[in-house]
């Protein structure tokens, strides 16, 4: 797989079938950047060299330090080794019980590395069912507690499968067991994947049976379990898709606009090159132990033979661990998350040009015209000709997402992805991704969509109960406002949200890229101080693909304008019509409005929230009544054309 893949679908704990149809759990962090040299699992030469300085991520997560995953390299005959050849990141087979296809039978592998017993008929499958608990534990399906199988060993067991529908019609028993015994006599596995209300105290199928979680974490080896979980234990399918919910979240590089001397950017490039001696000093600097932050650094530097002004060095390093926003930039009127502060920051810099190759080569912001029938509905046109996004991958969840995920941090993170977590701060880290891209930032006009909710008030309120509000406030990735949430904020973030979803499913037909590449990322704050109403709409696919310029090249007037009523058009007519537009929660938390697979929706990889919080009943209006629409005019005025 690619080393991104680690991040997301498949980090430490995630399940992965690989090409030869053998599912693997991806190993905890303690297993990478190691080599085996036969004595053993040995460090890797210099595991500095994937190190990753991302210092708005760090201020977020409180980690320091972020680490690639290591990209496989082999050594061709002839030719020197490359620095840490051979390096791979490891998994281990999971779950370990297979099952014959002729027979029936079932066997269980206890080694890592052995292999499968001759089958003289059929073959060997790995089995669908493995079991999970809300904490994130994952084991194997108790097979034999299930059905009160007591012979000893793991022998005579079979599973019978009749490729029905239900899982009443797969059955696993043991023919060891007496005569007459519930061994013996096999169970289905019916009711085993209900999930229990814990918050109504019920019980499910394993608690019936007196079958607790064993905290199992097969990822970080064996007999790593946490003995004694609460919570119930759940059968999963292996490719079930709420077994796994990796946590990630990714930052825009920003550069530091309060500096204007090349002299300190160029130092403070060259500490973010210094690895575990800039790690350790961002430690000492947040324990408030500042000049032995800046001395260290500086002994550093002066190792790597770089000479500097004592004063230089000092800005360099406070721009470095103490990453701000623009100074002259709005402050919002109400106390915002950290997770809304954190995109107000990209917002303040993205929305302004930044044209400076030589010093930031890693953002170029183009500011562009905006198209002149347009401008009723859109002020600002940018184009983002070059952006670094880091992705960090912190933790996951099972069965349902966290509705806090950073909560508990760093700790929650080192002891669900560590077996011996890192005891000092500065040796705790976690596995990212840097990919380069492009993209198109879009911001609406503040006037309109103040007049909009104004004239639109009563249907508005009677389209967005205060149920439908709560439930779309209780999806995090929606980063709703600190001080509660109401019909204006959910208006604003249902128009910007689904106005970024329909210009995607719009620009895929001229760009060159396919749906999954492209992503959104959301400004969005109804501050009477400091609104917000940003899309970016980019490409970081991790590889060429990320900045083949196709993407940029749409942003410019002659272009945009045509994509855009393009996908208004689109909007106003769904197939699923007039179903899809009618009143009621859609999605699986029921977040959606208007909206569907033939409309709106797009590749999970491309929301931000997973295809939740969307309606283009607020950009154009309903089939019966077009005028509640936040682009109604300019959609009359594509009909009228049409007509003509």
């Amino acid at each position: 797989m690619r080393t991104g893949q680690l991040i997301a679908p498949f980090g430490p704990g995630a399940i992965y079938t690989d090409s030869r149809g053998t599912p693997l759990v991806v190993c905890g962090l303690d297993h990478w950047y190691k080599i085996d040299r036969g004595n053993g699992l040995l460090q890797c030469e210099n595991p500095d060299e994937f190190d990753i300085v991302e210092p708005r991520l760090s201020a977020l997560l409180n980690v320091n330090r972020f680490r690639m995953p290591a990209d496989y390299r082999a050594v061709h005959r002839g030719q020197q080794a490359p620095p840490n050849a051979f390096l791979s990141t490891p998994s281990q087979r999971f779950p370990r019980w297979y099952r014959n296809s002729y027979t029936n039978e079932m066997r269980r592998l206890n080694l890592n590395t052995e292999s499968l017993p001759a089958a003289r008929d059929g073959r060997w499958l790995p089995v669908r069912f493995v079991a999970v608990c809300g904490d994130g534990h994952l084991s194997e399906f108790p097979w034999k507690r299930w059905i009160g199988c007591e012979c000893q060993g793991d022998g005579n067991l079979f599973l019978i499968d009749r490729g029905g529908s239900e899982l009443s019609t797969i059955r696993v028993e043991c023919r060891s067991c007496p005569e007459g015994s519930t061994g013996r006599q096999g169970r289905t596995l019916s009711g085993t994947t209900g999930r229990p209300n814990e918050d109504e105290g019920g019980q499910g199928a394993f608690q019936n049976a007196g079958i607790s979680c064993p905290g199992d974490r097969p990822w970080l080896g064996e007999g790593a379990n946490e003995h004694g979980c609460p919570r119930p234990l759940v059968g999963a399918l292996i490719n079930q898709t709420n077994i796994y919910f990796p946590k990630t979240i990714s930052a825009i590089f920003l550069p530091d606009m309060n500096l204007q001397d090349d002299s300190i950017m160029q130092l403070r490039d060259k500490i973010q090159e210094a690895g575990t001696a800039c790690s350790v000093a961002l430690t000492l600097w947040k324990m408030n132990m500042r000049p032995e932050a800046i001395a260290l650094v500086s002994s550093s530097l002066v190792g790597g033979g770089i000479f500097f002004d004592a004063q230089q060095l000092e800005l360099a390093v406070i721009s470095l661990f103490e990453p701000n926003a623009i100074v002259n930039a709005n402050t919002p009127a109400m106390p915002e998350s950290d997770l809304l502060a954190f995109r107000r920051a990209e917002f303040n810099i993205i929305r302004n040009e930044v044209n400076d190759p030589v010093n930031i080569p890693n953002l170029r912001v183009i500011p562009a015209d905006v198209p002149h029938n347009l401008e009723d509905w859109i002020t600002t046109v940018n184009l983002v000709e070059r952006l670094r996004e880091t992705r960090v991958f912190y933790g996951f969840d099972r069965i349902e997402p966290n509705s806090t995920p950073l909560a508990g941090m760093p700790d929650s993170a080192m002891r669900q992805l560590f077996r011996n977590p890192p005891m000092h701060r500065q040796d705790q880290w976690l596995p990212a991704v840097k990919v380069f891209g492009e993209g198109i930032y879009l911001e609406l006009n503040e006037e309109k969509i103040s007049q909009w909710q104004e004239d639109n008030k009563e249907w508005l309120t009677h389209r967005m109960n205060q149920g439908f509000i709560t439930r779309l406030s209780g999806i995090f990735q929606t980063l709703p406002p600190s001080a509660g949430t109401d019909w204006i904020w959910a208006s604003r973030y249902l128009l910007v949200h689904s106005l970024a979803h329909i210009l995607i499913n719009q620009l895929v037909f001229e760009c060159g890229y396919s749906t999954a590449s492209l992503r959104e990322r959301l400004y969005i704050s109804n501050d009477s101080k400091a609104p917000m109403a940003g899309i970016l709409i980019y490409t970081a696919a991790g590889d060429s693909e990320g900045t083949l310029g196709g993407l940029v090249r749409l942003g410019h007037k002659d272009r945009l304008e045509s994509i855009i009523r393009q996908a208004v058009s689109r909007a106003s007519w769904c197939s699923a019509d007039p179903v899809c537009s009618e009143i009621g929660g859609q999605g699986s938390r029921f977040a959606n409005l208007a909206a569907c697979h033939a409309c709106t929706l797009l590749p999970e990889t491309s929301c931000e929230t997973i295809n939740q919080g969307l309606d283009r009943a607020m950009i154009v209006g309903t089939p019966d009544n077009r005028a509640h629409g936040f682009m109604a005019e300019l959609l009359d005025e594509i009909y009228s054309l049409e007509g003509e």
